[in-house]
Order: C-alpha cells, then sequence, then structure tokens
C-alpha cells in the first residue's frame, strides 16, 4: 500500500473520530480527566492510546511480513 494511502486512510480514520466526539461528547475537549493520576479515563485513554499504535503498526507492516498464526499474546 502506498504511503499516500496509508495517510489517507489514517486522515479518515481520525475524522470519523473527530466527528463522532462532536456529536456524542463535545465536553471531551475540555474534560481533560485522562491527565488525572490513577483515573479510569487515564487508563482509557492509554488502552485507545496503545490500540492506535497498533492499528498504525499494522499498517504499515508489509503484508507479506505479517503472520496469520503468530502467537501475539505475550
Amino acid at each position: 500500500m502506498s504511503e499516500q494511502i496509508n495517510i489517507a486512510l489514517l486522515q479518515q480514520r481520525r475524522d470519523g473520530i473527530r466527528q463522532w466526539l462532536a456529536e456524542e461528547a463535545p465536553y471531551a475537549a475540555g474534560d481533560q480527566r485522562h491527565l488525572d493520576a490513577s483515573t479510569p479515563e487515564r487508563a482509557y485513554w492509554h488502552y485507545g492510546y496503545q490500540a492506535a499504535l497498533t492499528d498504525i503498526i499494522d499498517l504499515l507492516t508489509p503484508t507479506d511480513r505479517k503472520s496469520d498464526n503468530a502467537d501475539t499474546s505475550r
């Protein structure tokens, strides 16, 4: 997949999330509880961030380097 296609896919996903946030949780931009230590919001923020990084790594990993049967639980 070309770099331009990858960027377009990432932008499309970002824009979809922005739209959802604007409609469903407009307070999220001002409510920054994910910055407070020991809060569920902080844990969920980090969980979402690692999921986003996994998505990007998967998007940028060539198909021939991916294994359908690799054990990724460790």
